[in-house]
């Protein structure tokens, strides 16, 4: 319900704020609360990806690729994700969430997520996004050259070094299941 809520309320609220480019870094602050812990009163590592949509959605709202993505009926859609847990955050503490554009190229666009309390990264996120139309990936550079982003470049090699298995992983597991059905 809070998920949704917080989607609602950024859709709404897209319309009050300033628009950004789609390469901005954008802030929240935010606070942990008691339903974000875990029984040790940190944070659960299932809460870090809702906050890393929550201001993923945010970034989109408010960018021009939103009325191009409604328009063409597009999904945009996480592709894949790596969390990296440093420290945890405790209960009742403030912490920002910072979002920053990495690269894009022809299919994915990455961007880094910061989970930073007093200076310090607590967590670190990477994902990359695609969009989709149909259940088909469709080339975001299309609707991002719509919208003025023409730049083509690749992401670093850590970042796609990151991702490089992820096809083989879930082939793997497909195979894994469908032998042992």
């Amino acid at each position: 319900m809070y998920y949704w809520f917080t989607i609602v309320k950024i859709l709404i609220m897209k319309d009050f704020q300033s628009e950004v480019n789609y390469n901005q870094t954008i802030k929240r602050t935010l606070r942990v609360g008691p339903f974000d812990c875990d029984g040790l009163r940190v944070m659960t590592a299932a809460k870090y990806p809702v906050y890393m949509d929550f201001i993923r959605c945010k970034l989109i709202a408010r960018f021009k690729l939103y009325r191009a993505i409604v328009k063409r009926k597009l999904a945009p859609s996480l592709g894949s994700q790596k969390l990296i847990y440093r420290k945890p955050l405790k209960v009742w503490s403030k912490f920002d969430v910072i979002l920053e554009f990495a690269e894009m190229d022809d299919k994915w666009v990455y961007h880094m997520h910061y989970f930073k309390q007093e200076k310090e990264i607590k967590a670190l996120g990477v994902v990359r996004t695609l969009v989709w139309k149909k259940s088909i990936p469709t080339a975001l550079s299309n609707s991002m050259e719509e919208v003025g982003a023409t730049e083509k470049t690749k992401a670093p090699n850590w970042v796609l070094k990151l991702f490089e298995d992820d096809k083989d992983i879930i082939a793997n597991a497909n195979k894994k299941f469908w032998l042992s059905a």
